[in-house]
């Protein structure tokens, strides 16, 4: 997955290795080995740094300077092989950011970047701004006073909802779920799939599953191992891509199409219309 090579500069490998979370290797002749990683590897660190709020080129100009260590323009313009005037535009914002600093040397500048650390405090920052505007926006929200309909596209936005409707459901509540063999949760939540199981446990959430005949065999490998879920099974039905979650006060429908798609409605009376529906289903599916 990757290579090694020699660097003199330990800051530099301190800087990956807290950026990526691994251990510096032992020194070697004085010099100590910095881990390189593949492209794969460096794109999708890219892409998280995108994602935390740094642009396409501060992300290249960033990791540049942490494996290059204090050095001038035209080496990190070479290594991050962009245009010199993006460089620059990158090198302010980043020094803006607290993330590079620079020093005069023989009347050069050279740039050198930050511990990575930095990075943890600047989403501190943007938590706390965040958490603000929501407290303002929700003062500005007229909402109708018994329902609220919300779509919600795109897989990064369907994820987020799932994590938000666990979370604000009350502790030892209960998810009742109609699915079928076009269900996709555990496909579209991925990697998060076990920080979601882990926290409908902590939360003593209760999950009971209707499905249809034909996922009978899938279902072990896909749930056998969860805890606090039992599923059931009716024969020929809910061969759809649409399944639907009931929780005490909402009512989600799930798309798993192209993009996925999640409609809830929130209205303790419908969702508990459904939750009869769901009981009478529950009694006569089979286990």
């Amino acid at each position: 997955m990757y290579e090694t090579c020699y660097c003199q500069n330990s800051l530099i490998i301190l800087y990956i290795c807290e950026l990526r979370n691994v251990i510096p290797c032992q020194a070697r002749d004085d010099k100590e080995k910095i881990i390189m990683f593949d492209k794969k590897e460096e794109s999708k660190i890219l892409a998280d740094l995108q994602v935390l709020g740094l642009s396409d080129k501060e992300a290249k100009v960033y990791t540049s300077l942490l494996k290059l260590g204090e050095v001038g323009s035209s080496k990190i313009i070479k290594e991050a092989e962009l245009h010199g005037q993006y460089v620059y535009q990158a090198l302010g914002s980043l020094e803006k950011r607290g993330l590079v600093q620079h020093v005069i040397k023989n009347g050069r500048k050279k740039f050198s970047a930050k511990n990575p650390k930095v990075l943890t405090r600047l989403i501190d920052q943007q938590k706390v701004i965040a958490e603000n505007v929501t407290s303002k926006l929700q003062e500005m929200m007229v909402l109708p006073p018994d329902q609220r309909f919300e779509v919600f596209q795109g897989i990064d936005s369907y994820i987020a909802h799932e994590f938000e409707m666990l979370e604000r459901a009350p502790e030892s509540s209960e998810l009742l779920v109609i699915g079928g063999t076009g269900d996709r949760f555990n496909e579209t939540m991925g990697e998060r799939l076990g920080e979601y199981a882990s926290l409908q446990v902590k939360k003593n959430i209760r999950v009971r599953y209707i499905g249809s005949e034909g996922q009978r065999t899938a279902m072990p490998q896909l749930h056998g191992g969860r805890k606090l879920f039992e599923a059931r099974y009716l024969p020929g039905l809910f061969t759809g891509q649409v399944n639907t979650n009931v929780w005490p006060d909402s009512l989600g429908f799930n798309i798993f199409g192209e993009p996925v798609t999640r409609f809830t409605i929130w209205n303790p009376v419908v969702a508990g219309s459904y939750r009869q529906f769901f009981e009478t289903l529950w009694k006569i599916a089979k286990q």
